[in-house]
């Protein structure tokens, strides 16, 4: 038999694993990045071309791997395609000579050092997961 403390724990446990999975998407760079702030169409143009432009400064796009479930938020939020679609638009864009993909990195925390250590490079994350070394650009909601 459970005890009241018992099952307010578990309440408490059921109710924060759900934010957990849905935590905000957030853009984010280097705190030594120049860069301030992106639009939603600079933010578009830079995924969908790999590289670019932000106010005058060269930015390079970083990706986590396929299946993390932060990417597909990210690609659905920002760009407005899913995983597969983005798999095909880049195919197409390599056959054709006309781009490269973002950089992908390992992982949440491949992205963290990867950005603390590279102001011109651009990348995502989970809000929760921002450290004080990198600078949030734009909250996707």
């Amino acid at each position: 038999m459970m005890n009241n403390s018992m099952l307010k724990w578990m309440a408490a446990l059921i109710f924060a694993l759900p934010m957990q999975v849905f935590a905000e998407v957030v853009v984010v760079v280097s705190m030594d990045s120049p860069v301030t702030g992106l639009s939603e169409s600079q933010l578009r143009q830079l995924y969908l071309e790999g590289s670019g432009r932000v106010d005058g400064i060269s930015v390079r796009a970083l990706d986590l791997p396929e299946g993390a479930k932060v990417r597909e938020d990210f690609y659905q939020k920002a760009v407005g395609k899913t995983p597969a679609q983005m798999k095909g638009y880049w195919a197409r864009m390599i056959f054709t000579g006309r781009g490269a993909p973002p950089r992908m990195v390992s992982g949440n925390r491949a992205m963290q050092v990867m950005l603390d250590n590279n102001p011109e490079m651009v990348g995502y994350l989970p809000a929760n997961q921002v450290g004080d070394k990198l600078k949030v650009l734009r909250t996707l909601d």
